[in-house]
């Protein structure tokens, strides 16, 4: 794994990865209680950096309508278990949709805050942000006379973190978006349960923590789930901009999206890297990580990757920022024929393709970790292999 190259990162000369810098402190605001709705009461700690605040809190419940661990190139004391991610997948699409601007959002993040707090050795944050939908619409517009004109300009949405220590401040987020649409990206009331849009993204990303919240690692490994992708990513795009006026030694993104539905007959997954974009400095370094994903597939799993160039998804306003992002993605988007529509379900999915992805994740942030933690050697020789792809 290497440094993500932009003005985050300072290095003093070519073949060290993850470099050392010191992580501005957070600053802690006095805690406020408060009460909402339905008389349950919350702690609230406000955690301030420039102009964006995160909160912790305690979260209300909400109810919602195997490959061998020992494998991976460090020893873990559980496996991936795809009764995990099935529930999840279940949970999260029994809720009638997950659009960030229906009367379900809230619930959804609610919900899935619990269950982060439930398996997350420390506290799970929510970053509130306020997100306006584009609400022209033209008299031409099929349209007009039925859109529903009463409402919201704007929108309060959450994202949800999970912050695990680690020993230095070298820092890996794994994130997925919780949110799912129907064809029109307008629609906030018919049935979109979202499936492996990305209700499968958001089950590895909590049985990964699951499992990492066990384990000792160097790097500190930030679980983080967006809200407003399907809108123009503006969860990530709030949520990069707070990393990065917090000065956070970012090293890598992990962005997990659509990872249940294989091509028919097929393991194969896609590993998205860097090139080009706004940031070409960082191409190399996504690119490396690619190559290495790939080879952690071969070795460790049963799935066969395939790189491709980075789409449209919410790693890119990290790109945007300097930093070295990573995207695994099933290639749903051209190959699955339920994307974006209500048969999106979780009976259309493959659970053991799913666990397969989860252990992919966890074998590559480990086997980061040991190049950086350990062996210098590996982080040389992982550095001057070929750059072409």
């Amino acid at each position: 794994m290497v440094s993500c190259q932009g003005k985050r990162l300072r290095y003093n000369f070519a073949h060290l990865i993850f470099l050392t810098l010191l992580l501005t402190q957070l600053i802690y605001l006095p805690a406020s209680p408060l009460r909402f709705a339905g008389g349950i009461n919350f702690r609230i700690d406000l955690i301030g950096i420039g102009d964006a605040v995160l909160s912790k809190i305690s979260i209300p419940k909400v109810a919602a309508g195997e490959e061998v661990a020992s494998q991976i190139p460090h020893p873990v004391t559980d496996k991936v278990k795809p009764y995990n991610l099935e529930k999840a997948i279940r949970d999260l699409s029994s809720f009638h949709t997950r659009h960030s601007e229906s009367e379900f959002i809230d619930d959804v993040a609610y919900w899935l805050a619990e269950k982060l707090q439930s398996i997350c050795s420390t506290d799970v944050y929510l970053q509130n942000f306020t997100y306006i939908p584009d609400n022209t619409i033209s008299e031409d517009d099929d349209d007009f006379n039925n859109i529903d004109r009463q409402k919201p300009l704007f929108y309060n949405l959450k994202n949800i973190a999970c912050v695990k220590p680690g020993s230095t401040n070298g820092t890996i987020i794994v994130s997925a978006h919780y949110d799912s649409r129907t064809k029109d990206p307008r629609d906030s009331k018919s049935r979109a349960p979202g499936a492996d849009d990305n209700a499968s993204g958001v089950s590895v990303l909590l049985e990964v923590a699951r499992i990492l919240s066990k384990h000792e690692l160097e790097h500190s490994i930030n679980f983080v789930l967006f809200s407003g992708e399907e809108q123009g990513k503006w969860g990530s795009k709030y949520y990069a901009n707070y990393i990065d006026k917090a000065d956070v030694d970012l090293d890598l993104l992990i962005n997990l999206d659509m990872v249940g539905f294989p091509s028919e007959g097929s393991s194969n997954f896609l590993v998205e890297y860097d090139n080009g974009n706004v940031m070409p400095d960082n191409d190399k370094y996504s690119q490396k990580i690619a190559n290495l994903i790939k080879d952690i597939a071969l070795k460790y799993t049963s799935l066969n990757a395939t790189l491709g160039i980075l789409g449209n998804a919410d790693y890119l306003p990290f790109e945007a920022l300097g930093y070295t992002v990573i995207g695994i993605h099933d290639n749903g988007v051209t190959e699955n024929p339920n994307y974006h529509k209500s048969s999106d379900t979780p009976d259309t999915l493959n659970y053991e393709y799913i666990a397969s992805v989860a252990n992919l994740t966890i074998a590559t942030i480990m086997q980061l970790d040991k190049l950086v933690s350990f062996d210098s050697a590996a982080v040389a020789t992982f550095m001057i292999h070929d750059e072409v792809m």
